[in-house]
């Protein structure tokens, strides 16, 4: 995996993403080839988690949803099937996943979210950019990690319990 340096913490007006990493390359974080955004920030915490570097709210870096693109949509000329959402917990920073998505989906990009909540505890969260955000996601990967069921988790999943759902906005 080629893991691109983030520029510096920006001081920009309008929206942001709080970056833990970005990387190219990935064959395990959804179908195909996948340009990766790790977002910092979790409030679940799962025990076991495999980047506990990341449930810091204050680490990473504030970047202007441009300067995310730039680094994603323009790695060199890496070969991409399409890009990946996960953290920390994307759904952590509903406003800037949303702004993401939405530049996203306009570049036909096929988009994967991961998150530690599960799609119907999403569905009735009040957060306008929750909806929006499941509208525009093609696959989610949803549920807590759970380390007893690790074993066999399958394709793109950390544990047995967690779910691939193509569209979600629809599901509900």
């Amino acid at each position: 995996l080629t893991s691109q340096p983030l520029p510096p913490t920006e001081h920009v007006m309008g929206i942001t993403l709080r970056v833990a990493r970005i990387y190219h390359g990935s064959l395990v974080d959804g179908p195909g080839r996948r340009s990766v955004v790790q977002v910092q920030g979790c409030p679940i915490r799962c025990p076991g988690c495999y980047v506990p570097e990341t449930h810091d709210p204050a680490g990473g870096v504030s970047l202007s949803i441009a300067s995310v693109l730039a680094e994603v949509l323009d790695p060199a000329g890496a070969p991409r099937d399409g890009m990946t959402v996960l953290g920390g917990e994307p759904f952590f920073q509903p406003v800037g996943l949303l702004a993401l998505l939405r530049r996203l989906k306009s570049c036909a990009v096929h988009t994967v979210v991961y998150t530690g909540y599960r799609l119907e505890a999403l569905a009735r969260r009040p957060e306008p950019e929750i909806r929006a955000v499941l509208d525009l996601t093609d696959l989610l990967i949803d549920g807590p990690f759970v380390p007893s069921l690790s074993d066999g988790a399958g394709e793109w999943r950390g544990s047995r319990n967690q779910r691939v759902i193509a569209n979600p906005g629809k599901k509900e």
